[in-house]
């Protein structure tokens, strides 16, 4: 995930000043919390489910404001359809986490 980070963040520099300090901001934070609630999930066991829970909350928003940010034309076609396709099988990988979580 943070190879995906890695490949959005130059894309969002490139978003008009009016959004860079709301919807910049807004992907960049959901995705460190995104991330910091699954190093929560793999370090703390006690509390897996309810960190990976928290996690998916967050993967939600980014699709959501990823989606507004190619609507708005701030990312191309080909860009948004590759990172859509990467944030998919992330959040199948992780529905697939949860539920092993609540075998258990």
């Amino acid at each position: 995930m943070d190879n995906l980070l890695n490949r959005i963040y130059p894309a969002l520099r490139n978003f008009p000043k009016s959004e860079k300090f709301a919807l910049a901001q807004d992907v960049k934070h959901c995705f460190i919390q995104y991330l910091n609630y699954i190093d929560r999930a793999n370090s703390v066991k006690s509390k897996r489910l309810e960190y990976s829970q928290e996690a998916q909350g967050y993967l939600n928003t980014i699709k959501i404001l990823i989606r507004t940010t190619y609507r708005q034309h701030y990312i191309g076609n080909g860009f948004y359809k590759d990172i859509s396709l990467e944030l998919t099988e992330i959040s199948k990988m992780l529905v697939g986490y949860i539920r092993s979580i609540n075998k258990k």
